[in-house]
């Protein structure tokens, strides 16, 4: 019994070394087989040892600093970004995820870039920006505060392709055409989601940017940063929060950014 017991912890005991180079703890791992690394002032890269590192990888510190004067927020701890040499090693690095194009792990301090980014030609800068953009408020958050950040896609996911100045998704005109056709208010408001009724996601991300960015146009800045502290502080409560920062409710905000959009009172920009 006893040598069963032992054989059994020497196991676990291996298992968990092994998820340091080779699993989910490879961030923490001293040891990174196959990869070779560059060291900027306020961040670490890791990618292909045989590879050759993107250019935009060179601006992330520029990045950070953006995103810091961007959210009004300091992200005071450095941040790995780790260029996955290939979907093998995403799916042992993050093996709950699929084929996203990046992610970042909710201590705020650990970014993925995956192969899709390559594979479908993307912009590097624009998604380096946007899991930064994920980064900054996490850095802020407690780590149950940042996990409830999924309960309000509308707004971290919307601030993150806003600093990421997205392209990959759908175009202004495709975006206009949309919201013509569409009731907005199930696309933004996790309360009011239709399971019955069409979802894209390239469509969603460029509804939630943009209702953001017409909060900023149309009531101000430091009205809308009322309302980003109010979402880090309490991402499961965006109804709450967004009734308390502009006196209307979400339903109410999202029907006058449609309303504006449609007359051409607000356009994108």
């Amino acid at each position: 019994m006893r040598r069963a017991l032992r054989a059994i912890v020497a196991a676990l005991i291996l298992l968990l070394a092994l998820c340091f180079p080779f699993g989910p703890l490879f961030p923490w791992s001293p040891w990174k087989p196959g990869y070779t690394s560059l060291h900027l002032e306020r961040s670490d890269i890791y990618y292909a040892a045989d590879g050759r590192l993107p250019g935009a990888f060179l601006d992330i510190d520029s990045f950070i600093r953006q995103s810091e004067e961007f959210h009004r927020l300091k992200a005071p701890q450095r941040i790995r970004v780790i260029l996955c040499r290939n979907w093998s090693d995403f799916h042992r690095f993050m093996p709950t995820l699929g084929q996203v194009g990046a992610a970042t792990l909710e201590t705020g301090t650990t970014i993925y870039i995956t192969p899709r980014i390559a594979e479908r030609g993307l912009d590097y800068g624009e998604f380096l920006r946007h899991e930064i953009s994920h980064a900054t408020p996490y850095q802020n958050q407690s780590l149950l505060e940042a996990r409830a950040d999924s309960k309000a896609p509308w707004f971290f996911e919307g601030l993150a392709v806003s600093f990421g100045r997205q392209k990959a998704y759908v175009t202004p005109r495709e975006f206009t055409a949309f919201a013509m056709a569409r009731d907005l208010v199930p696309v933004v408001d996790p309360a009011k989601h239709r399971p019955d009724l069409p979802s894209d996601i390239r469509y969603d991300y460029q509804v939630w940017r943009y209702f953001l960015e017409h909060l900023i146009d149309t009531q101000g800045r430091d009205r809308f940063q009322q309302l980003l502290d109010g979402m880090i502080r309490d991402p499961g409560g965006s109804e709450r929060v967004f009734q308390s920062v502009y006196g209307i409710s979400l339903p109410d905000g999202i029907r006058k950014f449609r309303a504006d959009v449609v007359t051409g009172k607000w356009s994108v920009h």
